[in-house]
Order: C-alpha cells, then structure tokens, then sequence
C-alpha cells in the first residue's frame, strides 16, 4: 500500500527477457551531435543506477506522507520509489514477480 503519496507515472517499465537470460547486445554510442544552446554538464553515465533496491512497507517507508513517488503496481504487489532520491539516480533496476523492471525518472 503506498498510503497517501503522491503517485507518478512510471515513466519506463523494462522490456522482457527471454528464458535464456538477458538480451545481450554489442553496441557502440556514436558522439553526439552537437546541438545550438545545448550545454552536456556531466558525462553521460555519471550518475549511478540503483539496482536491486529494498523495498519496505508504506507505514515503515522514512519519507514525508506528502512525499512525491514514481509507483507501479505488478503481480499484486505495489512498488515506489521517493523522488527525491530517483533525483540522484538516473535509472532503478530490479525485479518484480520475476520481470526485470527498469524505473527511469
């Protein structure tokens, strides 16, 4: 139950992953292209993901009732994550009922 928190979209839920395991890919991430007005502050992938997080419930969650959160509900289970601490990380990865889930904010 997530009490009486704000509730935000999840903003992205992971994809599937086949039975044999996690989709592998080789890829290279071109340079970007550079964009009039557009200043990059940090380098891409300086903020670290959380993954694997543990969840508790609502009544023992340590953030404000009126707290803002990103939640998603799947399997009959309810998830959320504060939004004052996804500000610090640009990607949450876990699972949920056995799906791999990517909460991005």
């Amino acid at each position: 139950m997530i009490r009486s928190h704000h509730v935000f979209c999840l903003a992205a839920v992971a994809g599937v992953w086949g039975a044999g395991g996690a989709l592998a890919q080789e890829a290279t991430v071109p340079d970007p292209i550079p964009v009039e007005g557009f200043i990059q502050l940090m380098p891409r992938g300086a903020i670290a993901a959380l993954v694997d997080p543990d969840f508790v419930p609502a009544a023992n969650a340590k953030i404000p009732d009126d707290a803002w959160v990103l939640g998603f509900a799947h399997g009959g289970k309810a998830y959320a994550y504060d939004l004052n601490l996804l500000n610090a990380h640009e990607v949450v990865n876990h699972e949920a009922g056995g799906a791999p889930i990517a909460a991005v904010w």
